[in-house]
């Protein structure tokens, strides 16, 4: 995975094992083709592999690490759906209560209609609501031609949601199957709704404390990724992502 503090490109591979040998020949041309550094590791019954390639930054040409840290993106969604579960085995919750019954009106619109759709359906993706990363304005805002205009911009759930319901459903609920990153932007505030604190917060109650998980942040809006620390930092307005 290539950090957001990751730039440049060049070569380095430390503690190689025997097995792995087409993974990291793949990082070393995926760094040659530009990519700035990669880090990997694979576990399996010959044990743990860790493999390195490229650089952690431009400017010192610091060589990529094991121990560096990235942005871990969607893998907060394991997260988000643990707490869910949680909530449901404590009688907080219902899975196959509508959206709407948590979230009164805000999923409406273009053949949209949270009390059609089930919390269930939003965790495991066969809700049919419009992914917001498909949505074509914030594709080019976020990910296309307008990027050095905007990548400061602030969204909040509720801007990226109303952005979704633009589009038109990806299906009717419950009858097909289709990744999208607005079930859990939704399922993050129904966790604030039911518990009263956001989302990073009960993750970091429940599980990362808990687990003793003190190299796994919320930055929230920081574009940077958190020095190693002795506490717990949270908050991002966004349940798919996290850094570990």
């Amino acid at each position: 995975t290539a950090p957001a503090t990751a730039a440049g490109a060049g070569t380095t591979s430390e503690a190689r094992k025997p097995g792995h040998d087409a993974t990291q020949a793949a990082m070393d041309t995926a760094v040659a083709a530009g990519v700035p550094g990669i880090v990997a590791e694979v576990r399996d019954d010959r044990g743990v592999w860790k493999g390195t390639s490229g650089v952690a930054d431009l400017s010192t040409r610091q060589p990529r690490g094991h121990r560096d840290r990235f942005r871990a993106g969607s893998v907060t969604k394991t997260l988000v759906a643990t707490v869910m579960l949680q909530l449901q085995a404590e009688g907080k919750a219902d899975l196959d209560a509508s959206v709407d019954h948590y979230l009164p009106g805000l999923v409406r619109g273009n053949g949209h209609d949270g009390t059609d759709i089930t919390v269930r359906q939003l965790l495991n993706h066969t809700s049919g609501i419009h992914n917001f990363t498909d949505d074509a304005t914030f594709a080019k805002k976020v990910m296309g031609i307008d990027f050095l205009q905007s990548r400061y911009d602030d969204w909040t759930p509720q801007q990226v949601i109303a952005l979704a319901l633009r589009n038109p459903p990806q299906f009717e609920p419950g009858t097909s199957w289709k990744y999208s990153n607005t079930n859990y932007l939704l399922l993050g505030l129904i966790i604030e709704e039911l518990t009263g604190r956001p989302y990073a917060e009960e993750i970091e109650r429940r599980i990362t404390r808990p687990l003793g998980m003190r190299s796994t942040h919320f930055p929230g809006t920081d574009p940077h990724v958190p020095a190693p620390t002795r506490h717990y930092s949270t908050f991002t307005e966004d349940p798919g992502k996290t850094t570990t």
